[in-house]
């Protein structure tokens, strides 16, 4: 009986040596496990600022071209208001009858490159006419 009691002993220390080992090995495990799910977590809360940052730009630069639209859309108003006043006067002038000179035509269709020389005078001439070049 000793000799298996002998043996019984042995094959419990073995198990208890083996069951240690394993249980070192999971220790391990997991201490390398929240060492990851540390930096993961650091990483996320970079992304989270990143993400936070990159919302309050988006949002600056939304409020930037809505302000920039409502001012194009102030000036367009304004300049086609303008223009409403500039016809006006034009149906009630005598020349309403008589074509326009080009760059006053470029002005008011809003073109920027004038095909005329920049000196062209505008005036009318005396008699009424054309303009004098």
């Amino acid at each position: 009986m000793t000799t298996i009691t002998h043996y019984g002993l042995i094959g419990v220390l073995l198990v208890a040596i083996c069951l240690g080992w394993y249980a070192s090995s999971l220790s391990e495990d997991l201490n390398f496990a929240k060492k990851e799910n540390k930096s993961l977590v650091d990483a996320v809360k970079d992304r989270d600022g990143t993400i936070s940052a990159l919302k309050d730009a988006a949002s600056a630069d939304r409020r930037a071209t809505e302000e920039q639209l409502k001012i194009e859309q102030q000036k367009r108003a304004r300049a086609d208001a303008e223009n409403k006043e500039l016809r006006k006067a034009l149906e009630n002038n005598g020349c309403s009858n008589q074509r326009l000179p080009d760059d006053v035509r470029r002005i008011l269709r809003r073109e920027t490159e004038a095909v005329g020389s920049s000196t062209t005078d505008l005036r009318v001439s005396p008699r009424g006419t054309a303009p004098a070049m």
